[in-house]
């Protein structure tokens, strides 16, 4: 595990408050996924949106699931799902080696990046693995007037505007959430006139 970020009880993951205020499948549907399309789900936790991500992308897709917590993502692995191709990965939303450039067409950050100590690196990486014209939907819980203090994780925002523009994102409209914050970007497919890289 790494130390930095934060980790957080399975039953804080997934619950019953949870699943009536944010169903994973209004959730998931923001993302616009089909059949086919690769998907990575990072800081899964215990795997909430799993199956409703399988179910989207189906047999042919591939959902890779990225979490630092072992017992959370062991959690997760045992959660059941419909057909797809499943990969896990024990690593931080900061630093996916194994995930290649362009690779992905979704990328969800729910309710991760606020844990994360490195989120700038969360937002690179985010970008890295994304193929031109793919989205990310990024969702925090909306800070109390003291995200900005030194050593907290917490996201004002002054601070998400500093992450989203470490890359050229284009923002897309998406629902406004009272408890949440949320951000659906798209990696545009082409910048100043060439492909992106």
């Amino acid at each position: 595990m790494i130390p930095q970020d934060r980790t957080c009880r399975a039953g804080a993951l997934d619950n019953p408050i949870r699943r009536w205020l944010a169903p994973a499948r209004r959730e998931v549907d923001r993302l616009g996924l089909a059949p086919g399309m690769v998907v990575a789900d990072l800081g899964t936790g215990v795997g909430y949106f799993l199956p409703e991500l399988a179910e989207r992308v189906g047999p042919e897709g591939v959902v890779i699931a990225a979490d630092v917590d072992e017992e959370n993502l062991e959690r997760a692995r045992a959660r059941p799902h419909p057909p797809c191709s499943l990969r896990f990965l024990q690593r931080s939303a900061a630093d996916l080696p194994e995930v290649p450039d362009g690779s992905v067409d979704r990328v969800l950050l729910s309710l991760v990046i606020c844990c994360l100590a490195d989120k700038e690196g969360a937002m690179d990486e985010a970008w890295r693995v994304l193929r031109p014209g793919g989205k990310a939907l990024v969702t925090y819980p909306r800070a109390l007037g003291f995200g900005d203090r030194p050593g907290t994780l917490r996201v004002s925002r002054r601070r998400w505007r500093t992450l989203q523009l470490r890359r050229p994102w284009r923002a897309l409209p998406v629902a406004a959430g009272i408890v949440v914050r949320r951000h659906l970007l798209e990696k545009p497919p082409t910048v100043a006139g060439g492909p992106q890289a």
